[in-house]
């Protein structure tokens, strides 16, 4: 195994290059998420073309003069208790152009057995009885981890990469390349936008091609822009503070949260020194016995057919009034189940949904789909016990539509006026709560280096229980569909072992295949 730093190769060619970037409000927020990370698995070359890491490499560099960013040094902004909102305690900036950039993290590896063996295709992840135990695969092996990433612990950074990218080559002749970003330079729409300017440099190469024009654009201040009210003023705006304060939002306090917490939490629940506490909102204190951390997880891929997916859209709008989406409506289905797995099918307990959001369509003045960066929030849908799909898929409806422009100018006000912006959690784990992530539309599956489409894509997350997230399923004849739902669609869970094994057993799993209809 090797290991090295790399540039763009635009790096110190321009003396006047040095660029120090705020970043934005809500990257700011998802200090404390784990890394954005994913890995593409490719077959043996079957064409003329190979996947050289060297062809790979000069391809990476010279993709990274479009985010020259990622090779620069992710760090704390200097506090200022008087300064603007990009001042404030624990905002987050990047600074690049530098000598002392610390560049991105390459590790070049080797695994003797082939690809074949490693992971299924498609089509057999996807066969009788529709589900795969990913972790018979050792996926972890293939992710970066040389390193560790700048600010992975809300300390450190100096030196510190924050972008790492493993390359595995395989006996067969087969390739993995798995990328790791610290989250708040990138969500999974920015990481899979970069794989694909990265495919088309590497696809012009190998073809003697004009380089394509990559436009990622990187301008954090303009999501800023988008707040209510003067986020650089002394003091918040009251009224926007409500306005932001009513919207189905978790705000666990992790400064409230010392009782029955994890050992290795125990200093971040404590309050920094020199910090003005006397205005604090506080939260609620995050609920840790609900998650039993030290009991074992699973993790499963389990795959819905486009008419299954027709089924249960057409069960749970049949008494709506309200539109409702194909995802809505999956994500009912998948959180039901995991209710039921859970054994709270009669609880009369508030059970938590909290939906990843992205923010770039829902702004007054909408961010380009190429905007770089970590757009994003949780929202919070709330049920009690088990419902049918129909109330369940509206409750997400309801939810989601709440989160439009107006409100969420408000909540960037409220957050940009956060005395910290680690300090509230807007999702947790454990035995209530279910967190939901979807790179559906992403075309995570369409990545071509130049030698055909991914066998498979893992889009690392952490094993923790009630983690879920969403992808097509890849290269089984569907993937040229124009909408998501005329495919194939995976759901990856991880859950408690204990619960999975429920879940898997739960003959309601396949109620849309066997077209019987009983909550």
């Amino acid at each position: 195994m090797s290991v090295s730093r790399v540039f763009p190769e635009s790096h110190l060619k321009d003396s006047s290059a040095a660029q120090y970037v705020p970043l934005s409000i809500l990257d700011s927020t998802v200090g404390n998420f784990a890394p954005t990370c994913a890995t593409w698995i490719y077959d043996p070359p079957n064409a003329k073309h190979t996947l050289s890491t060297q062809q790979l490499l000069l391809a990476l560099q010279r993709t990274l003069n479009a985010y020259p960013h990622w090779a620069g040094q992710l760090q704390l902004v200097h506090y200022n208790a008087t300064g603007d909102h990009t001042q404030r305690f624990g905002r987050l900036s990047v600074l690049y152009g530098i000598q002392s950039d610390p560049g991105v993290e390459v590790i070049i590896a080797h695994r003797p057995e082939t690809i074949s063996s490693f992971v299924p295709t498609a089509t057999q992840r996807t066969a009788d009885p529709g589900w795969w135990n990913a972790a018979q695969a050792p996926l972890l092996e293939l992710v970066p981890a040389s390193s560790p990433l700048a600010l992975h612990d809300l300390i450190h950074y100096e030196g510190l990469p924050a972008m790492m990218v493993q390359f595995t080559t395989f006996g067969c002749g087969g390739l993995a390349t798995s990328i790791k970003l610290a989250h708040p330079l990138a969500d999974a729409q920015t990481l899979i936008n970069f794989v694909h300017d990265w495919a088309a440099v590497n696809r012009a190469l190998i073809t003697g091609e004009q380089l394509p024009s990559l436009c990622p654009l990187f301008d954090p201040g303009r999501l800023d822009r988008a707040a209510s009210g003067n986020i650089d003023a002394p003091e918040p705006d009251p009224r926007l503070i409500k306005v932001a304060r009513d919207l189905p939002l978790h705000y666990y306090d992790l400064w409230a949260s010392s009782d029955d917490c994890p050992p290795s939490m125990a200093q971040a629940t404590k309050i920094p020194a020199g910090l003005n506490t006397s205005t604090i909102i506080q939260g609620n204190p995050l609920p840790w016995l609900e998650w039993d951390h030290s009991a074992p997880v699973s993790h499963y891929l389990v795959s819905f057919t486009a008419d299954e997916l027709k089924s249960m859209w057409e069960e749970a709008s049949s008494d709506s009034e309200v539109p409702i989406s194909r995802l809505d409506a999956l994500l009912a289905h998948v959180w039901i189940l995991i209710i039921r797995a859970r054994g709270l099918s009669h609880d009369q307990q508030p059970i938590y949904l909290d939906v990843t959001l992205g923010v770039r369509s829902r702004l007054s003045s909408p961010l380009p789909e190429t905007f770089v960066g970590s757009p994003i929030m949780l929202a919070k849908v709330t049920t009690t016990g088990v419902q049918s799909i129909g109330k369940i898929a509206l409750s997400i409806r309801s939810t989601l539509s709440k989160f439009n422009s107006s409100s969420i100018a408000a909540m960037l006000h409220d957050f940009a006026f956060e005395i910290s912006p680690h300090r509230l959690w807007n999702a947790f784990l454990g035995r209530r709560n279910t967190i939901v992530t979807s790179w559906l539309r992403l075309n995570a599956y369409g990545v071509d280096f130049g030698t055909g489409e991914p066998r498979f894509v893992d889009a690392f997350m952490p094993n923790v229980d009630g983690c879920v997230q969403l992808m097509e399923n890849g290269n089984v004849g569907d993937t040229k569909k124009s909408n998501w739902y005329d495919g194939t669609v995976n759901v990856s869970l991880h859950l408690r072992t204990d619960v999975m094994e429920k879940l898997l057993d739960d003959p309601e799993l396949r109620k849309y295949r066997n077209n019987i209809k009983t909550y």
